[in-house]
């Protein structure tokens, strides 16, 4: 049995930059392929890393920001026609995430909607998002088996509402199980990134090691909890004092430290979880120009005893070699 970490792109933020990008993870179990997110790029960047999309069996989305799930509708219509095998269509790949909140939240005098999409449905979660993906597509769907050869449509993608974790009476999320076979096993809990609620943080358990994905967070006491003593922890990280050297007034920066964990924080954060390795991802600024590589690490690494990387596009990592 084998596991490995694959990191397809590592860029924090909606705004596409050159040479990252937009977030998207990988966990290759076996040959099989798991994704976390699904942001810009995402398609390419799987092709770009020679795997194959016929391997590819299910997405996990951490929430519903765009950067995370804006070439979601790529990876399920690209590769829909070789998604067969000899023995015809493979099952259908699992798009794993978010259930719907309970209430859209609200603005203040600062930060305030003017306009309600959908208000019909204005905080869909990942079953209603596949959906309308599918209904947005229908023409494609419908026309496209009409001129190629291509496995039916109703069996293309099943869609799973991740259920919000419940707490023990000492107010600890219990994680829930998304997915367990004989190879794998992925677990989930709530974590805090500001008004998208609910979003998720995975960790995924295999005979080879265990890496966790924070999504976006703050620094979280349910996070370390999840990553404690797993192998590997990708942690997103942003660094708040440059956005404040570069523009970002007060209230924005405020805003951040409720959405993000800021660099000074996340060695800590794997300190406490105890995990042998930290992968930075996610990075804000997500222009590769801004901060190096080097310099991320070194903010990260008075923080933790462990071995710490500054991801990158393409970067793997056998979780055996992680134990060595």
């Amino acid at each position: 049995m084998s596991a490995e970490l694959l990191l397809l792109g590592t860029a924090g933020a909606p705004l596409p930059v050159p040479g990252r990008a937009g977030i998207c993870s990988a966990v290759i179990v076996d040959g099989r392929v798991f994704l976390v997110d699904c942001g810009r790029g995402a398609p390419s960047g799987y092709a770009d890393l020679g795997l194959d999309f016929r391997a590819l069996e299910a997405v996990f989305l951490t929430h519903m920001h765009v950067d995370h799930v804006g070439d979601l509708p790529g990876m399920i219509l690209y590769p829909w026609g070789v998604r067969r095998d000899s023995k015809g269509p493979l099952p259908p790949l699992r798009i794993y995430g978010p259930s719907r909140p309970g209430s859209l939240p609200r603005g203040d005098d600062v930060f305030r909607r003017e306009t309600t999409i959908q208000p019909e449905l204005p905080a869909p979660g990942t079953t209603d998002l596949v959906r309308d993906l599918l209904a947005a597509y229908a023409y494609h769907l419908n026309v496209m088996p009409l001129d190629a050869h291509m496995p039916d449509p109703g069996q293309l993608v099943r869609a799973v509402d991740v259920a919000a974790p419940d707490r023990d009476a000492a107010g600890r999320q219990r994680p829930v199980q998304v997915l367990a076979d004989d190879a794998v096993r992925v677990t989930a809990i709530a974590v805090m990134h500001g008004r998208a609620v609910p979003a998720l943080a995975y960790r995924f358990d295999t005979a080879d090691g265990s890496v966790v994905f924070s999504g976006d967070t703050t620094a979280s006491d349910d996070l370390v909890a999840l990553a404690r003593g797993a192998d590997v922890l990708v942690h997103q990280v942003a660094d708040l004092d440059y956005l404040r050297a570069h523009g970002s007034d007060e209230a924005e920066l405020a805003r951040m430290t409720e959405l993000h964990t800021d660099v000074s924080q996340v060695g800590g954060v794997a300190d406490l979880a105890g995990v042998r390795e930290l992968v930075l991802s996610h990075f804000l600024p997500a222009d590769p120009a801004a901060i190096s590589t080097t310099e991320w690490a070194q903010r990260v690494s008075p923080g933790f005893s462990g071995r710490t990387i500054a991801g990158y596009d393409g970067l793997r990592r056998p979780l055996s070699a992680v134990r060595r």
